[in-house]
């Protein structure tokens, strides 16, 4: 029989989601902010991933 799962334990998909929108602000702040890689550079990269999933997909 299934182990019943403590609610308390529970942690949603919207605090997940703003769980990871927070981590990845703060990355990118602090890698801007250091020099190591523009948003610019980044909004570049993530449009290159992203046509690349696309790409995968079909």
């Amino acid at each position: 029989m299934a182990e019943q799962l403590d609610p308390k334990e529970i942690t949603s998909f919207e605090q997940l989601l703003w769980s990871e929108v927070i981590q990845s602000e703060a990355l990118i702040n602090l890698l801007d902010g250091k020099g190591i890689i523009s948003k610019q550079e980044l909004l570049e990269e993530m449009r290159r991933v992203q046509a690349t999933m696309l790409k995968s997909e079909v």
